[in-house]
């Protein structure tokens, strides 16, 4: 049988499939046929888009009040001995900016700013649709977002501090514009491919820990800056420079590549959950993918003896990789004893919350070991140590870290008396750390507390207050001399006993069957 009998015996032969290109949907025409299905699958509620606008506008208006009343207390607080302590209102205004300009680009990197939900990365991103069109919405989102908390954070300093409407106008003008350029700025890094490379995280980290310290050097020595209010050219420039930034992005937004908007799509999800479960950790872990130094003192494993010592070694090793905490250890000691040149926070009440406050945040800071152990309890049984004695050795780290914050501050306030106390504080507080990283899981199961404002879950309360309960216990100490003034022999010892106390509560654990 010949070749052409053969195929004649099979059957016809089909033609091939091929796309056309004038069928295929675009990004824009599959984002509208999935809302259509979703629309008709899940009916609108009649009058809810007026509820939610509603809901936003009470909000605005209840925020808006709550800025005017305390407007009056804040300006007293800056300008009651302004002069003596050298801090001026103005810098208090550059300082939120500049920092608030910072923790943006940060989230921006992230969590986007262009991206698509984690079910659009899943079923959209395969299909030939133009990446423009699918992730359109999301710079939109962005873009608003990012104009308006800067509105925020450049007129509340102002309103604060006590500038005039006109003025208020013009610095939140500015926040907007600034918004916008960071937004559009970060987006002209990812569309570019720059934005996953280790360059951004490095000069972020350098920031993160130059801006306070820049700060404080100006508090300290610099005359006192009163309160401005930008010309008006200035955030007109930089909203330009924010809108060619932003038709850079826009115009390229083709050139997203799957595995980015995988990721985003991922750390955004993260996110979502941990801030509806107001899971702290889990915050820190969406926005922990910065870069890690892959080499960091590499004499640093070889001093390690005996179980004890490698325990330390490894912490030690872990810390150091993480430029990201060692910046905020900076940025912690810096602002620390930029906040106590406030006068209402330079003794009393004010002093010791300054203190427990950036004590306890460079401990969680350099508890970068207790952290993983308490999320992966498989790392301390490779340790040949019981778990009190592994709990205890990984103190260390969290109080040298809380201490340094602490001397630092306690060196701005000028005080000798402060550094016994001190570094008694950072033993409390690195153990408070410490009990934070081994808390667990969330106790969901525990039953609610009804209030007139809905349901409270006590498990939630109970599993944020670990570690914080401690650091506020621990430290009552310290609350007393602050308040008296005076560093008695008697309260150094007492602190002390306090010291131990807490490693003991921290280093406890609960026997299972």
């Amino acid at each position: 049988m010949t070749g052409e009998q053969t195929a004649a015996a099979a059957g016809p032969v089909l033609p091939r499939l091929a796309g056309v290109e004038d069928e295929r949907l675009t990004g824009a025409e599959l984002r509208r046929l999935t809302a259509r299905v979703r629309a008709h699958n899940l009916p609108a509620e009649p009058g809810r888009v007026a509820m939610d606008v509603g809901e936003v506008v009470v909000s605005l208006a209840i925020i808006a009040l709550y800025v005017w009343g305390f407007g009056a207390p804040a300006r007293e607080l800056f300008v009651s001995d302004a002069t003596r302590f050298g801090l001026g209102p103005g810098l208090v205004q550059a300082l939120v900016l500049a920092l608030a300009a910072i923790a943006g680009t940060v989230l921006a990197l992230r969590l986007g700013p262009a991206g698509l939900p984690a079910a659009g990365v899943r079923w959209w991103v395969p299909t030939p649709a133009d990446r423009a069109g699918l992730a359109s919405p999301s710079v939109v989102r962005t873009v608003l977002a990012g104009i308006g908390a800067g509105l925020v954070v450049g007129g509340v300093p102002a309103a604060f501090v006590g500038v005039g409407l006109a003025g208020i106008l013009a610095d939140a003008a500015l926040g907007g514009a600034l918004g916008l350029l960071v937004v559009a700025g970060t987006g002209v890094l990812q569309v570019t491919g720059a934005a996953s490379s280790a360059l951004p995280g490095r000069v972020l980290n350098v920031l993160l820990a130059g801006v306070p310290a820049l700060g404080l050097g100006v508090a300290l020595w610099a005359p006192e800056w009163t309160a401005w209010a930008v010309p008006w050219p200035v955030p007109v420039g930089v909203a330009v420079l924010g809108g060619a930034a932003l038709v850079f992005w826009t115009t390229r937004l083709d050139r997203l590549r799957a595995g980015e908007l995988r990721a985003r799509a991922s750390a955004a999800m993260q996110m979502s959950a941990a801030v509806l479960s107001l899971d702290s950790g889990g915050m820190s872990r969406a926005l922990s993918g910065g870069p890690t130094a892959s080499r960091v003192l590499p004499w640093l494993p070889g001093t390690a003896r005996g179980p004890a010592g490698a325990l330390l070694a490894a912490d030690a090793t872990l810390l150091a990789r993480s430029p990201s905490a060692l910046a905020g250890l900076i940025a912690l000691a810096a602002t620390g004893a930029f906040l106590v040149q406030v006068p209402a926070l330079a003794g009393g009440i004010g002093l010791w919350v300054v203190l427990a406050g950036a004590g306890y945040a460079g401990a969680v800071a350099g508890a970068v070991g207790p952290r993983s152990a308490g999320e992966n309890p498989r790392l301390d049984s490779l340790v040949p140590l019981d778990a009190r004695t592994t709990r205890a050795v990984r103190t260390v780290w969290p109080a040298l870290t809380s201490a340094a914050v602490l001397l630092a501050v306690a060196a701005v306030l000028g005080g000798g008396q402060w550094l016994a106390m001190s570094v008694l504080v950072a033993v409390v507080l690195g153990a408070a750390a410490v009990r934070t990283a081994y808390r667990g899981p969330v106790p969901w199961d525990v039953p609610m507390i009804a209030t007139p404002a809905g349901g409270v879950p006590t498990g939630l309360v109970l599993h944020q207050l670990k570690g914080l309960d401690l650091a506020v216990l621990g430290t009552l100490p310290l609350a007393w001399v602050v308040v008296s003034g005076t560093v008695l022999p008697s309260m150094i010892a007492l602190q002390a006993a306090f010291a131990g106390g807490a490693v003991l509560w921290a280093v406890h654990v609960k026997r299972t069957v």
